[in-house]
């Protein structure tokens, strides 16, 4: 079963990454050089918010995972 701490860290990380590439990929298809530089920061900006929420959720299971060896 999935818990509370999943759902708010794995849910917005896949989604983060999935924007990301989409901006990524669009980033090639677009030839204005002020659009593409916008579309280049955002998809690094979700790119690193993915990233800091994946480090988060590991934080959270190493957390739980020491609480369940102590009880």
């Amino acid at each position: 079963m999935v818990s509370t701490i999943d759902k708010f860290t794995l849910l917005p990380a896949l989604i983060s990454f999935a924007l990301s590439a989409y901006l990524a990929f669009l980033n090639l298809q677009v030839t204005e050089q002020p659009t593409k530089i916008t579309l280049l920061n955002w998809a690094t900006v979700l790119f690193v918010v993915g990233a800091f929420f994946i480090a988060a959720w590991i934080v959270m299971w190493i957390i739980r995972l020491g609480s369940e060896k102590m009880e």
